[in-house]
């Protein structure tokens, strides 16, 4: 009874064995194809990213802090401020994937990540970067957002220096009109003493009607 239980339990790996059917998988020698949806480790486009931070405010983990990167684009990327991501702390919950508006942070198919130190698990865009510029475009881009930098300098200032050139003969008219009226208006004395003068005049006729008045009465 015992040996055919046994024999019976040796039954199906003999069976599958004989069919070549895989039982175990031989990782990490042979990985497995991962689906299109695998949400692995990051993988970051320096030559798209605008450095706008908003995969590091919608982490609900507040693992990604921006840092320098000298690889990106200082014609998109004004601060040269690229992700670098906490492993020890990701959830790996795509959030900051839907949130980047240029659409350069993915989520790769790479999931093997392993280290001695805390350090060994944070990645900064050196590591995720898939796509950077070399050294001599870096300095290229470098150059061209200096120039365009100082040509709308140049041309804030002259735009500056014109307004205000503008805006002197129209406050030197302004400023003339203001002299003449001051010129034309009367003195403050001159109005007080030409008040008096009326009341006078109008104090004078009461005085000459008053005396017929009294002689006829005589």
């Amino acid at each position: 009874m015992l040996k055919r239980k046994m024999l019976k339990n040796w039954g199906w790996p003999l069976r599958i064995a004989s069919r070549g059917t895989e039982v175990t998988r031989l990782y990490p020698e042979v990985m497995m194809e991962l689906p299109a949806a695998e949400r692995g480790i990051h993988e970051l486009d320096a030559t798209t990213c605008i450095g706008c931070a908003s995969c590091a405010r919608i982490c609900p983990n507040s693992c990604i802090e921006m840092v320098t990167y000298k690889y990106g684009s200082p014609l998109k990327n004004k601060k040269m401020q690229y992700p670098q991501i906490d492993y020890g702390r990701c959830m790996f919950c795509g959030l900051c994937v839907d949130e980047c508006p240029a659409e350069c942070l993915k989520m790769g198919k790479k999931v093997t990540m392993a280290g001695w130190e805390r350090e060994d698990i944070v990645r900064g865009p050196d590591k995720l970067a898939v796509k950077k510029f070399t050294a001599k475009e870096a300095a290229e881009l470098a150059a061209e957002a200096k120039r365009i930098a100082a040509e709308k300098a140049a041309a804030a200032a002259a735009k500056k220096k014109a307004a205000a050139k503008e805006g002197a003969p129209a406050e030197g008219a302004a400023k003339k009109v203001a002299k003449e009226g001051a010129e034309n208006k009367p003195p403050k004395k001159a109005v007080a003493k030409e008040g008096e003068n009326k009341e006078a005049n109008a104090q004078e006729p009461k005085k000459e009607d008053a005396k017929p008045t009294e002689g006829g009465a005589s």
